[in-house]
């Protein structure tokens, strides 16, 4: 699905990524965890070609990622950082329409519609509701059924779970996991460790420019012995050096 080599991406003097190299297979749940700033953003834009790398590769469905035609981004689904919904239609309208770019017919598409908003949302009323009166967890969660409307094969998530309820999150997480089949792959971007671990089978860290883990969660957590935040913080090594300097506590 995603095949990523010696990739290399720099702002200026700033190197952001530096050799990548990454490959998910078709059937992953792959994890990308890291620090604020790591570049976990960044190498999902290279992935959606919003960016250009300065050295290296990227390829989705065994194609360079500025080479998809449409009908290679019709089996893709994305959440973004930024959601960019149109909030002047209707969550209904809005969906409606994200349906006929995708070119599902009207009957499945209004029946998708109806059991999405029938599984997130409490209120009927909102699949009428200007999407500009939502609140910043109903955006995320129409963003969100606006990307697995069409069934993608490859399933791209920057931070789905930050700015939503517990609850909801419970029935994020339940649904990624029915969704996930040998066919399909999911990409996430997270540093909600607790819930990436009940969905990842892979996972990967950013560090400072590096992807400096890559393997399955069983490995990263060493067979399950030891919890994916001790995992992630024994690769991270938190500065306590420094804290010890600071004498006024």
């Amino acid at each position: 699905m995603i095949q990523i080599s010696n990739l290399t991406k720099n702002f200026g003097r700033n190197t952001v990524l530096e050799q990548i190299n990454l490959t998910v297979e078709k059937g992953q749940v792959y994890s990308l965890l890291g620090k604020n700033g790591a570049g976990k953003t960044t190498l999902i834009n290279l992935l959606l070609d919003l960016l250009k790398p300065d050295s290296g590769t990227v390829q989705v469905f065994g194609k360079e990622s500025s080479q998809l035609k449409p009908v290679d981004k019709l089996m893709m689904g994305i959440v973004g950082e930024e959601l960019a919904l149109i909030e002047e239609f209707s969550g209904y309208e809005y969906l409606i329409f994200i349906g006929k770019i995708y070119q599902i017919p009207t009957a499945t598409l209004k029946k998708r519609i109806a059991d999405l908003f029938q599984y997130f949302f409490e209120d009927g009323k909102d699949l009428r509701k200007r999407i500009s009166k939502y609140s910043t967890g109903m955006k995320k969660k129409l963003a969100f059924c606006a990307a697995i409307l069409h069934t993608p094969d490859l399933l791209i998530l920057d931070e789905p779970f930050s700015g939503l309820d517990p609850l909801v999150v419970s029935q994020m997480v339940l649904f990624l996991k029915k969704y996930h089949n040998l066919e399909r792959t999911i990409f996430i971007s997270s540093h909600d460790l607790s819930y990436v671990e009940k969905v990842s089978t892979h996972i990967g860290v950013l560090d400072q420019t590096r992807l400096v883990y890559n393997a399955t969660l069983q490995e990263f957590t060493n067979d399950g012995t030891r919890e994916l935040d001790a995992a992630l913080l024994k690769i991270l090594k938190p500065n306590e050096s420094e804290l010890e300097k600071i004498d006024w506590l």
